[in-house]
């Protein structure tokens, strides 16, 4: 692939993969889109927004104005938000960087401790590789239920209906 290149196309799917950064300038104003997906950088200029449903960049993002979405998933760069930014949508990046007057919204983020999952806390071992939300169980094996260190007692099962968030 050239050096220039813009997009290309998966080998194993054939659909478009777009490799250029974004760059929205000072000023400007994009969406509300359904999604920017970009191999490289996401750049928001001072004064600009972008309103998108599911934003990803795996070279990272970096906000100066307002960002506006229900989905952010960054890769290698993280987030930087600059002094006068806004950031409002859930978060999934391996870091965040944010300088004194920058607005988030109250949203969930997800920014682990050791981005790249190298090492676990308690004995330097690889970690797990299991997905946010799940048991550390192998597939087809029954989590066991930790024993509550003050009680001595399993902890009750929670049930979990469709549609509903504890909390």
């Amino acid at each position: 692939m050239s050096g220039r290149a813009q997009s290309t196309s998966c080998p194993g799917c054939n659909r478009a993969v777009r490799v250029a950064d974004e760059t929205l300038g000072t000023g400007k104003r994009r969406g509300p889109i359904r999604e920017l997906r970009t191999c490289g950088r996401i750049v928001i200029g001072k004064r600009a927004r972008l309103i998108c449903e599911h934003v990803e960049a795996h070279g990272g993002l970096e906000c100066l104005g307002i960002l506006d979405a229900r989905d952010v998933v960054l890769g290698g760069g993280g987030l930087r938000l600059g002094p006068k930014a806004e950031f409002k949508g859930e978060l999934h990046a391996p870091s965040v960087e944010m300088e004194a007057g920058a607005r988030v919204h109250p949203s969930p983020f997800a920014v682990p401790s050791d981005p790249r999952g190298l090492t676990d806390p308690a004995g330097g071992k690889p970690a797990p590789k299991t997905r946010p939300g799940t048991s550390g169980a192998a597939p087809g094996e029954a989590a066991e239920a930790e024993i509550d260190p003050l009680t001595g007692k399993k902890p009750p099962k929670v049930a979990r209906t469709r549609g509903h968030r504890p909390g």
